[in-house]
């Protein structure tokens, strides 16, 4: 299982509420899974397409996924998460989407609630193209860091970024960055760990603490950063 969607699967205790969004193909029946992204939407608002979207290469979505959007808000009842958890779905908004996301996050979670992140380390990945001589360098930093494209979408994969136009990066962080929009969000307690320290600990969305954990990836895989961050329980 890739480390980015593993902390999304420790829940074992039913009665807590553990929210998912942007969740993709990883939904653990467990938690209230959400996402917003194109082809979900066609597939929940015109199942009749399911069948050609997957013939075309997209997957068939699991059934305990509902359809939100955490900019325009979940069905999240306030101060009643004990956790929220995203990967990779952040850097894909602009930055005031993303400010209202967070705060959005926020208000769903209970005092003491934890919010776990996952996305690219937009400073290892500049590190890694200046520390790059050859001449490619520049374009891998572009592939790698999502902020290009190689080439014009086309076909039936075209439509869904042409009228949602999420595939691309549109604000990349680094943990100095975060740690701020966070602080001025609310959170507390944010922190930044190492991969060697233990990546889940048992009870994670209870333990009243932040973890941000910058992944060793193997050579060729982006760089992740891992943040989490907690509501206040005097908020």
């Amino acid at each position: 299982m890739p480390r980015t969607i593993a902390y999304a699967m420790y829940n074992t205790a039913m009665d807590h509420r553990y929210v998912q969004f942007g969740c993709g193909m990883c939904a653990p029946e467990t938690w209230q899974n959400f996402d917003a992204g194109p082809a979900f939407w066609l597939q929940s608002r015109l199942p009749f397409l399911t069948p050609l979207l997957v013939k075309k290469g997209f997957p068939p979505y699991p059934k305990n996924i509902h359809y939100g959007d955490v900019i325009k808000g979940l069905p999240v009842p306030p101060g009643s998460a004990d956790a929220v958890y995203c990967s990779h779905v952040l850097e894909h908004m602009t930055l005031d989407e993303f400010r209202l996301a967070i705060r959005n996050v926020f208000s769903y979670l209970r005092p003491g609630g934890t919010f776990r992140l996952v996305l690219p380390d937009l400073e290892q990945l500049i590190g890694l193209y200046t520390g790059d001589p050859t001449p490619a360098a520049c374009s891998r930093f572009m592939q790698e860091s999502w902020l290009g494209e190689m080439t014009t979408p086309r076909g039936l994969r075209s439509i869904p970024t042409a009228v949602f136009g999420r595939a691309r990066h549109l604000w990349m962080w680094d943990y100095k960055g975060m740690e701020q929009e966070l602080t001025d969000a609310g959170f507390t307690g944010i922190r930044r760990s190492t991969a060697s320290a233990p990546r889940a600990p048992s009870g994670y969305c209870n333990e009243g603490r932040v973890v941000i954990l910058t992944l060793s990836l193997p050579k060729g895989k982006n760089p992740r950063i891992l943040f989490g961050a907690q509501r206040s329980r005097y908020r």
